[in-house]
């Protein structure tokens, strides 16, 4: 069958027009030869008429072209005006659309998006007739916007930076190193490094991958790892940041209100750097990160464990002890020679590491291999000891230990035991046994209970709980002030015997508390918390309690 054409589509050359053309008007007359009235109109029509309306089809024709031209340059300038003062973006991943005043970003949604246009557009009036053209041709180049491309202001990237710098970093440089290497994972660039980062921080990276995922679908916290898993040297850096991060108020606050921005800034980092290696050896210009940031990458284990046994170690051989016979003669009791544990040499294996802000960046298997290297002279495999070596850290770790065996006692019933309080018995400890004074700061004793008594949970870094100390009975304190308050107003409002009138009114668990505080303030006691004094008056007088605040003079009276 042949293929019909459309005569209105199919262009033809301008003798096949005149051809044509002249052939319908020959059949039009033909069809009308015996009709002289209709050959008149033809003729008519065709002479005087048909050039008119020709003309006016091209006037037509050429004014709508200009029309069109001129609504086109309208539409293209007023949507170059429209998104230069309207930064939009878009996420396909999410379908979130967002928008940046120049300060912030924030999300948007696609119909507050839709009234700004169709109400800028109606307040112009020129576009209209294209009011829906216009509409769908933003909607079009806003979706074709990703918000990962956007390019932030300075005072956003200012802003936080701020956010960032002194909260959780030390210098501005190392927040920017941060912010490169969240953009390099939001971009997959350089997925087989590895960035070393406190495990105190694992819940900051925890809650920005999320709040990330959230907006934008993509995860940022992939390179980063708390612990080393045989990684190759080569792909390993270090991110240092405060130790304020173990703090969830500190940065709670920077991930949920300035997320968006955190993303935008890092991602732009990530662009205009390149990468963060580069960023570190081309932009920093910051000798003090380069070495930190590649120090495991640059490092040599040999060295580092070299560098341990010159700052942590000391070979002590008795007088005219050779190194051969140490250990044969101190296992027979005729030298006692110093020596430290397999189990202590550990410690202070990770007290070394802490001190240079360095991960465990090898096997204790590997460690002790090439310790052995060193010192295989010193060690005694049937006492897993190292013989004739002490370390001047050791004193005080094994007079901690002898402290918490002595006088730390697992009590179920007991809860907040705060470390602070630790520290201060482990004082009072070592003045009643005349040892001394042994400084230990928080950080160190928490660091002595996680490693040697693993089963102790220690929670926010503050509070113990299941254990208490023979040095200090908390409860007995307590009830001892508490009674001493009850005769105190007793003796008060009593003369000759007879109880005077004014002994009906309550006491508020305030003023207990300061009673408390005060009784003991003079003397060598510890004085409990607020929040676990009110815990033991709500537990031992639930019947005295008035509205949660006072205790009745039932109390006292009775």
């Amino acid at each position: 069958m042949e293929e019909q054409v459309d005569p209105t589509t199919k262009k033809y050359s301008i003798d096949e027009c005149i051809s044509k053309s002249t052939d319908t008007i020959k059949s039009i007359y033909k069809q009308f030869q015996d009709d002289e009235w209709m050959t008149t109109k033809i003729y008519s029509y065709i002479n005087n008429q048909l050039p008119n309306v020709i003309a006016n089809i091209k006037n037509t024709h050429e004014q709508r072209v200009t029309r069109i031209e001129e609504l086109t340059t309208e539409q293209d300038n007023f949507i170059h005006s429209f998104l230069s003062d309207n930064q939009y973006f878009f996420n396909s991943a999410t379908d979130r659309f967002f928008y940046y005043n120049g300060i912030h970003y924030q999300i948007i949604t696609e119909d507050d998006i839709l009234h700004n246009i169709l109400t800028t557009i109606t307040r112009g009036k020129n576009l209209m007739s294209w009011k829906q053209r216009t509409k769908i041709n933003i909607m079009k180049r806003i979706k074709d916007t990703s918000l990962i491309t956007s390019i932030p202001e300075s005072n956003t990237i200012q802003g936080v930076i701020d956010a960032l710098y002194p909260a959780l970093f030390t210098t501005r440089n190392e927040a920017k190193y941060f912010l490169t290497i969240l953009g390099d994972n939001i971009y997959r660039k350089n997925s087989h490094l590895i960035h070393y980062i406190k495990p105190s921080s694992r819940q900051f990276i925890r809650e920005l991958n999320y709040v990330c995922q959230f907006l934008i679908g993509i995860s940022i916290g992939q390179t980063f790892k708390n612990k080393y898993h045989d990684h190759s040297y080569a792909d390993c850096r270090l991110v240092n940041i405060n130790d304020t991060v173990r703090y969830e108020h500190v940065w709670n606050k920077i991930i949920h209100t300035l997320p968006l921005d955190i993303i935008c800034v890092a991602s732009h980092y990530s662009l205009r750097y390149s990468s963060s290696d580069e960023f570190i050896v081309s932009s920093s210009n910051d000798n003090e990160l380069l070495f930190s940031a590649f120090y495991v990458k640059n490092m040599d284990t040999d060295v580092l464990i070299t560098n341990f046994i010159t700052e942590y170690l000391d070979i002590n051989l008795p007088n005219e002890t050779t190194v051969t016979n140490v250990v044969h003669e101190n296992l027979d009791g005729t030298i006692r020679a110093p020596q430290i544990t397999w189990k202590n040499m550990q410690y202070l294996w990770k007290h070394f590491l802490d001190t240079k802000n360095l991960p465990h960046i090898m096997f204790l298997n590997t460690f002790k291999n090439i310790l052995l290297q060193k010192l295989n002279v010193y060690y005694s495999e049937d006492q897993d000891s190292f013989i004739g070596i002490c370390s001047k850290h050791l004193p005080a770790i094994q007079k901690f230990l002898h402290f918490w065996d002595e006088t730390i006692v697992m009590d179920s019933s007991e809860y907040d035991f705060e470390i602070e309080e630790v520290v201060s018995l482990f004082k009072k400890w070592c003045n009643i046994n005349n040892i001394g004074s042994i400084n230990m700061n928080d950080k160190q004793i928490i660091d002595l209970i996680q490693y040697f008594f693993p089963t102790i949970e220690i929670e926010r870094d503050k509070y113990i709980s299941g254990i208490c100390c023979e040095l200090w009975d908390k409860h007995q304190d307590i009830q001892t002030a508490l009674d001493s308050m009850k005769e105190l107003i007793r003796n008060k409002h009593t003369s000759n015997g007879v109880t005077s009138p004014g002994l009906n009114h309550h006491i508020s668990i305030y003023d207990a508390y300061t009673y408390y505080c005060k009784f003991y303030s003079s003397g060598t006691s510890l004085i409990v918390s607020k929040s676990y004094f009110e815990k033991y008056v709500f537990d031992n007088f639930e019947e005295y309690i008035i509205d949660n605040k006072f205790l009745s003079y039932e109390w006292y009276i009775l």
